[in-house]
């Protein structure tokens, strides 16, 4: 079976093939081809099977159904927060769920503590070549996964401050600070801005190859570059900015210092729930669907993010050889667009971010 493709409305199988523009309005087309399963399904019952459960998830997804409800969120917070043990989640299907907020015996090997897992429409709706019955478990947008911390040593708080201060000296002086700050002195902003929410800048603390992260440093230095020029501006409406990170590897070290500096770090998903029409969300090739979780939680003042591409995206699993190895590239990124970002991003006014010394890769500069 080369793929298994299945419509983005309730209407009939035969339907996908239709006009892209009608496609278009019915909502996002899910294209689960893949050019060679690793074992194709012979079994036609199961193939049935993965149609109806693909189907059910993409209607759901195209009335409007939320992945990430705020209240949800909200709900698991309060939860955490109360010290319990475990939790209860509501699937796509408002079924409950009990997580455990301590690691299972069967996770011990190779797990230290949870983390909250949120999965993109595209990994709800894409079927891996090499186990295509996996999406059949009824994985939920929002759950408890177990990891481990970063075994990198870690670096004292006089060696985080100065790499800081090297780092930001360098911010400083880069053509990519000069550029960020004439979008934010320039650009129409319709709101004030009183918050600012960064996620996924990562650990300052820890000493990957004798040396610390620069862009961790960089990204960190660019949330005062941001708070100052708002607030030269007078975009703050005469409040003081407050500024927020959120990124699961934050040490003590890393929370000691950035509080130094005047950003304060909260847990997952406190984020997501400071985020108010008057927030500016700063986000930098994160590990989870950042700009999904947004667009469904609330959509704020402005963002800097990676750049929302409102282009056909590649819906393949392809093969590919590296050192003589098979292995499968799939279609798929840790921060995805969707058609409800692509939706959000449309009522933002937009300048891209030039960034000749890569402090952050491709992003966008998003005012509403």
């Amino acid at each position: 079976m080369a793929s298994i493709e299945y419509p983005s409305s309730s209407a009939s199988v035969s339907r996908q093939h239709q006009a892209d523009g009608e496609a278009s309005r019915q909502g996002p087309m899910v294209d689960l081809g893949v050019e060679d399963m690793e074992s194709p399904i012979e079994d036609m019952e199961t193939v049935a099977k993965l149609k109806k459960r693909l189907e059910h998830v993409v209607r759901l997804y195209n009335s409007g159904k939320l992945l990430f409800p705020r209240a949800l969120l909200e709900g698991l917070h309060q939860q955490i927060e109360a010290g319990k043990e475990e939790v209860c989640i509501t699937d796509l299907d408002d079924v409950p769920s009990t997580h455990s907020l301590k690691v299972p015996a069967i996770c011990s090997d190779f797990a230290t503590t949870y983390c909250i897992g949120y999965t993109s429409i595209q990994l709800l709706t894409y079927i891996h070549p090499s186990f295509p019955t996996m999406i059949l478990s009824d994985q939920a947008p929002v759950s408890i996964l177990y990891t481990h911390y970063p075994s990198h040593p870690d670096g004292t708080l006089e060696e985080v401050c100065a790499a800081f201060d090297k780092a930001r000296m360098e911010w400083l002086e880069s053509g990519t600070c000069q550029e960020l700050q004439s979008h934010l002195t320039t650009m129409r902003f319709s709101c004030h801005i009183h918050k600012i929410v960064a996620f996924g800048l990562g650990t300052l603390a820890k000493v990957q190859n004798d040396h610390f992260s620069t862009r961790s440093y960089v990204q960190h230095a660019a949330i005062a570059t941001m708070a100052t020029a708002l607030k030269e501006r007078g975009i703050n409406d005469g409040k003081e900015i407050q500024c927020y990170a959120q990124d699961p590897w934050y040490d003590e070290t890393d929370v000691e210092f950035l509080k130094s500096i005047g950003i304060t770090v909260v847990n997952d998903p406190k984020g997501f729930l400071e985020i108010d029409e008057f927030t500016l969300v700063f986000s930098v090739c994160p590990n989870i669907p950042v700009k999904q979780i947004v667009a469904d939680v609330q959509w704020p003042g402005a963002m800097i993010w990676n750049t929302v591409s409102e282009g056909e995206e590649t819906k393949q699993w392809r093969k590919r050889l590296r050192s003589g190895e098979e292995f499968w590239m799939g279609p798929l990124i840790t921060d995805p667009d969707s058609k409800r970002v692509c939706d959000m991003v449309s009522h933002y006014t937009k300048a891209p971010l030039l960034d000749l010394e890569d402090f952050f890769g491709d992003l966008t500069v998003y005012v509403k």
